[in-house]
């Protein structure tokens, strides 16, 4: 038994147990998405007009539920992918994926924020910089898993790993570019994650048949 594998056993966790309490938070923090879409009270009696106008005005909210929730399928998808792949975890892999759950579960705060506060860039921020510390975490995990082979199954080829890595950088440098497009007074730049299914598609020549091998 390697020594992965002992630390492992010793510290009584499982990996069903790691993905239980993940798969958990992601559907918390998915399902909570929803309370962030307001409705204002209404001023005297409503017309059909006056909701569709308080449906039009409060799009950016709409806007930012739906980019938070396909973003966080996303990353639920992609720790499915990881996990799958792994052999064993040990203590630091843990707490890594618990410092990841931390970000996750801030996600319906930092929507908010975005989705009431469009036109402050300091709001599109913290939306981005939430999104940036998630993918930060999970490309942190496949790389300490997959460094020397440390964590993965033998049936993980080499050139699976390297696009795995490839694929992770992806929302973490979006991110990166929309944090930026912040800095320089762009309200919009959340819509930098319209982005992201044409550059996965460029960094791993995704073929549908890769879920398979998943």
């Amino acid at each position: 038994m390697s020594g992965s594998e002992s630390g492992h056993l010793l510290f009584g966790l499982t990996k069903a147990r790691i993905e239980a309490l993940t798969d958990g938070i992601f559907a918390f923090a998915m399902t909570l998405l929803v309370t962030t879409l307001d409705i204002p009270e209404p001023q005297g009696v409503l017309s059909t007009s006056g909701v569709a106008r308080i449906i039009m005005e409060n799009y950016p909210g709409f806007l930012h539920y739906a980019l938070a929730f396909l973003i966080l399928a996303a990353f639920w998808v992609s720790h499915h992918m990881q996990f799958h792949a792994l052999r064993v975890v040990d203590r630091r892999m843990i707490w890594m994926n618990i410092l990841l759950l931390l970000f996750v579960a801030l996600l319906p705060f930092s929507t908010d924020l975005a989705g009431d506060y469009p036109d402050i860039p300091l709001s599109s921020m913290v939306f981005e910089t939430n999104i940036f510390l998630i993918g930060g975490m999970m490309f942190l995990q496949w790389l300490y898993a997959t460094d020397g082979r440390r964590l993965v199954s033998p049936e993980v080829t080499d050139s699976r790993i390297a696009a795995s890595r490839r694929r992770a950088l992806v929302l973490p440098v979006v991110s990166l570019a929309g944090i930026i497009l912040a800095l320089l007074g762009f309200g919009a730049s959340t819509l930098v994650y319209l982005l992201v299914p044409p550059l996965i598609l460029l960094t791993e020549g995704w073929n549908p048949r890769d879920l398979d091998r998943t």
